[in-house]
C-alpha cells in the first residue's frame, strides 16, 4: 500500500501513481540537460517530455537546488551566508511569493 501526504494531493488523484527516486553522479556540464527536463515538463509542446522533478545536489558544498519551472528554483543550504550572497546578487529576480519571508531572514525589512 502506498501512502500519500494529503496536503500535496490538491485536486488531483495520485492514488494510481508511483514515485521513483533515482540518484546518480553526473558531470556539471549535464546540468543543462537536467534543466531542460524540468522546463519540458512544464510545457506540453516540448519533446521529449520526461514529466520528472529534478533535484540537484552538490554534497561537498552542501547545497540542494530544486528548479521547478521557467520562473525559478528553490535553493537550500545550511550556510546562511552563502544564501545571503545569492539573495543579494539575484534579489531583483526573486518572486513576490516568499519575498517577505526572505527579507526577514536576510535583514531587508524596513
Amino acid at each position: 500500500m502506498t501512502e500519500f501526504d494529503e496536503e500535496w494531493l490538491g485536486d488531483e488523484d495520485y492514488s494510481d501513481s508511483l514515485w521513483h527516486y533515482i540518484a546518480f553522479n553526473a558531470p556539471s556540464e549535464y546540468i543543462i540537460n537536467a534543466l531542460w527536463c524540468v522546463l519540458s515538463s512544464d510545457f506540453g509542446c516540448i519533446n521529449p517530455n520526461p514529466m520528472a522533478d529534478i533535484y540537484l545536489f552538490n554534497l561537498s558544498k552542501e547545497v540542494v537546488v530544486f528548479p521547478y519551472d521557467d520562473r525559478g528554483m528553490d535553493i537550500v543550504r545550511p550556510n546562511k551566508q552563502f544564501l545571503k550572497e545569492l539573495y543579494d546578487q539575484f534579489e531583483q529576480y526573486l518572486l513576490d511569493y516568499d519575498k517577505e519571508a526572505m527579507d526577514a531572514v536576510f535583514g531587508k525589512n524596513p
